[in-house]
């Protein structure tokens, strides 16, 4: 990052294209919302047989590739967001060195450098201090030598020079280590080229979550906090203090966080939660094809040997020993996708209006360990009488993922 770029910089125009990516975002999220729920339930309604659940799976899958552009485009914005903080940042810090040296009537040069007139008091040979030009210290023990040595100059410009050169050099330095991280953090943030979301597609959404959330830790950290151990009401209070780019950058980033707060409305938590358990469930399925190609299924069958006459039974087939101990392996592999399947599958039943069963929201979710989730039947906020929190009225059920038994709520 040179001088120039910096100076031309508008930090702002990065900060209009997170708010066109927000839109998109929640463009994708409305879209999703209508083709699992409210159309696929109004054709489950209104049309029977096998070309219907055909057509309302296919709009479960489109609704999750809505799901994913929703991800994908609420980090780019956010991301943007993070950028365009600590860029305006840098700006704001080269700005203020320039204005000095405007007011100081310095020269401030390409490379950063700045040069200060002749100026001072004459000494008593009758000649006026001289002028000189002095580059910028980023190191603060060389900053500081700098600074000093320019205090014992009789030129009073000197020490205002060196000062100058010192706040460019930092506002460049930070410029460019802002460009060099989120560079290639903004490039992660594509998709492959083609018209499906894979499992592969999700566990890159994970890994894209993290790194913008570990690249965005200033920028989060500018915005208000959660309270620490917050009761419902205060992390209440906390939400409606962020502003839409606010709550939008705590969802995108730190959805884990927020799917988890009691106190935040119940749409909220759901969105961020299923974003969690489909980033979890791709990664999860990119481990177990790893944990295929390293573990390659052994034969399944052995001639089976009759204990009475010991004797190959050649009609007879069992299973060798090597495929148990191999199929209890991957089972133990598959066993948390196992638990995320049962999930999304009470997902896609309900929201299309299976069996008339409401809408479920998934109010907590931890995919560590067997992991763990709150599935609630229905909206909690509207269900029951307001002014109650949301995990005292709503009708969940915290379980294992990994349940050989469906996800059930109590009613």
């Amino acid at each position: 990052m040179d001088l120039t770029t910096l100076k031309d910089l508008k930090p702002a125009e990065y900060a209009q294209a997170a708010a066109g990516y927000r839109r998109t975002s929640e463009m994708a999220g409305a879209a999703h919302d209508r083709a699992t729920t409210r159309i696929a339930v109004a054709m489950r309604r209104a049309l029977k047989g096998e070309a219907a659940t055909a057509a309302v799976r296919q709009l479960a899958e489109l609704g999750k590739n809505f799901h994913y552009v929703q991800t994908e485009c609420g980090l780019i914005a956010s991301a943007l967001d993070a950028f365009s903080y600590e860029m305006e940042a840098a700006k704001k810090k080269l700005d203020a060195a320039l204005a000095d040296a405007r007011a100081g009537g310095l020269t401030v040069h390409a490379d950063g450098s700045v040069s200060y007139p002749p100026g001072g008091e004459k000494d008593k040979d009758g000649k006026t201090p001289e002028g000189g030009r002095t580059t910028g210290l980023t190191d603060d023990t060389a900053s500081a030598v700098g600074r000093q040595a320019a205090g014992f100059d009789p030129n009073p410009k000197a020490r205002l020079a060196q000062d100058c050169a010192d706040t460019i050099a930092a506002a460049l330095e930070e410029a460019t280590e802002a460009d060099t991280k989120w560079a290639p953090k903004l490039r992660a943030l594509k998709a492959d080229d083609d018209l499906t979301v894979s499992d592969r597609d999700w566990a890159d959404a994970s890994s894209d979550t993290a790194g913008v959330r570990s690249a965005g830790k200033e920028y989060l950290a500018s915005l208000p906090q959660p309270p620490p151990k917050g009761d419902p009401k205060a992390n209440a209070e906390w939400w409606n203090s962020l502003d839409d780019d606010g709550k939008a950058a705590w969802t995108a980033m730190r959805p884990d966080s927020v799917g988890n707060l009691d106190g935040l409305p119940s749409t909220v938590r759901d969105e961020a939660n299923r974003t969690v358990l489909a980033e979890a469930r791709g990664s999860a399925q990119v481990e177990y094809d790893t944990w295929l190609r390293k573990h390659p299924e052994p034969p399944r069958y052995t001639d089976y040997i009759n204990p009475m006459t010991g004797t190959i039974e050649k009609r007879v087939k069992v299973d060798s020993p090597a495929w148990k101990e191999w199929e209890a392996a991957r089972a133990a592999a598959h066993k948390s996708i196992d638990g995320m399947d049962m999930i999304q599958d009470r997902f896609d039943r309900t929201g299309t209006g299976e069996r008339g069963l409401p809408r479920a929201y998934l109010l907590g979710f931890d995919p560590a360990g067997d992991g763990r989730a709150i599935i609630a039947n229905g909206n909690p906020d509207t269900a029951d009488p307001p002014g109650l929190p949301a995990k005292t009225t709503s009708s969940a059920l915290r379980r294992p993922v990994s349940a050989a038994a469906p996800t059930r709520v109590v009613p």
